[in-house]
């Protein structure tokens, strides 16, 4: 790191064998507010990590220049939605939920939704095996 920083050195309790070890450029923090800042940080890393993982952010590579733009107008958009999702169960319940579990009800919310309307073709048609083969056609290629 270029300038002068400050060295932090934290452990859970004095005689911990396995110490955190931060660096902080803003030498006008004491260790407290520093490490309080940090501990802030975790649900932006997070996001990080659903960016890259779940969202596919890191799926762009050997792509045309076209092909990484239109990959990252998709993710932000997918990302944007999450962030919506994430103030809206905000706005209901006063608490802040991570990124991760938005995605988590959301994923939910999709299967409950396919489900019901696997289970309502069963109740209305009495066919099974077709109604499988109309939500999943692929389920023929399957060994039975």
């Amino acid at each position: 790191m270029p300038g002068t920083v400050c060295a932090l050195i934290s452990r859970r309790h004095p005689g911990d064998k396995r110490p955190k070890f931060f660096a902080c450029t803003d030498l006008s923090l004491s260790a407290e507010q520093a490490l309080r800042y940090y501990q802030k940080r975790w649900p932006v890393e997070v996001d990080n990590i659903y960016l890259k993982e779940a969202l596919g952010l890191g799926d762009f590579r050997l792509q045309s220049f076209e092909a990484i733009e239109r990959w990252f107008a998709v993710v932000t958009l997918a990302m944007n939605y999450l962030q919506y999702e994430q103030l809206q169960a905000y706005l209901r319940t006063q608490q802040s939920l991570p990124l991760a579990e938005i995605l988590r009800q959301h994923r939910l919310r999709h299967f409950q939704g396919l489900l019901r309307a696997v289970i309502q073709e069963v109740l209305c048609t009495g066919k099974i095996e077709e109604v499988i083969q109309q939500f999943l056609p692929f389920a023929s290629w399957a060994v039975t």
